[in-house]
């Protein structure tokens, strides 16, 4: 499966973007669970040029790595 979203826009306007191809998912065509998902996105300065993520030292971030989303203490307990 894949989605494609079109276009340059601001880190805002893709994570809404990406919600409402979720939830159009989820509303549409019950699909409740994924696993191993890859984002391949181009960085942008804004004006189309492409750029790349650096670290603080100056270094490439090719990849960012995500064990999924923070558990918090209540998460771990089962505590609503």
């Amino acid at each position: 499966m894949k989605i494609k979203i079109k276009g340059e826009m601001s880190i805002s306007e893709l994570r809404q973007a990406i919600y409402e191809q979720l939830r159009t998912l989820e509303e549409q065509y019950t699909v409740r669970f994924s696993k191993d998902v890859t984002i391949y996105m181009t960085p942008t300065n804004g004006f189309g040029e492409e750029i790349l993520c650096t670290d603080m030292m100056g270094r490439e971030i090719p990849v960012l790595y995500s064990n999924g989303p923070y558990k918090s203490a209540a998460d771990s307990y089962e505590i609503s």
